[in-house]
């Protein structure tokens, strides 16, 4: 690969990162005009789940206007962010998320999950085209609508490892 190309792509990465964290910025702001617009594909979606989704930016913006307002303040963070650029304007990506929340009644709702996301280069930037929340997780949210992390099943009974002293 040459220098410019892996330049170029080395800046696609921080313009999505950039996104990625723009969502939590927005959603931490309780700002979900802003949100949809500076974050998600005009034709965007949020699925929650395999069978159920919110298309489009003005039902996106419904949705986060209608669950923001069960908080009082909320606080987004993520790591562990993976880019795939799959074209020069198509990418996936992948971010661990830990969100905590403040509901209106004081209890405090913690998610753990990963956002698995699907990217399009439009001449607006970078934006969302699919996002999937699937959750490792929750403490206080008693019916999340997310599935959960695909995870290996634990073995039954799993070999010990051999100990040595040195």
């Amino acid at each position: 690969m040459d220098e410019r190309r892996t330049i170029w792509e080395l800046e696609q990465r921080r313009l999505i990162t950039e996104t990625l964290l723009d969502y939590c910025e927005y959603v931490d702001r309780n700002d979900p005009g802003t949100l949809v617009a500076k974050v998600f594909a005009v034709d965007g979606v949020f699925e929650l789940g395999a069978d159920r989704a919110v298309v489009g930016r003005d039902d996106l913006a419904c949705m986060f206007a209608k669950t923001l307002c069960a908080f009082t303040a909320t606080s987004h963070h993520l790591s562990n962010v993976r880019i795939e650029l799959e074209a020069d304007d198509l990418a996936r990506a992948t971010a661990y998320v830990y969100a905590w929340h403040q509901a209106l009644d004081g209890r405090r709702v913690d998610v753990w999950g990963r956002y698995r996301d699907q990217l399009r280069l439009t001449d607006e930037g970078w934006r969302i085209t699919v996002r999937r929340l699937t959750m490792a997780g929750t403490d206080g949210w008693l019916e999340a609508p997310f599935e959960g992390l695909d995870r290996q099943p634990n073995p039954v009974d799993p070999p010990s490892p051999r100990v040595e002293r040195r």
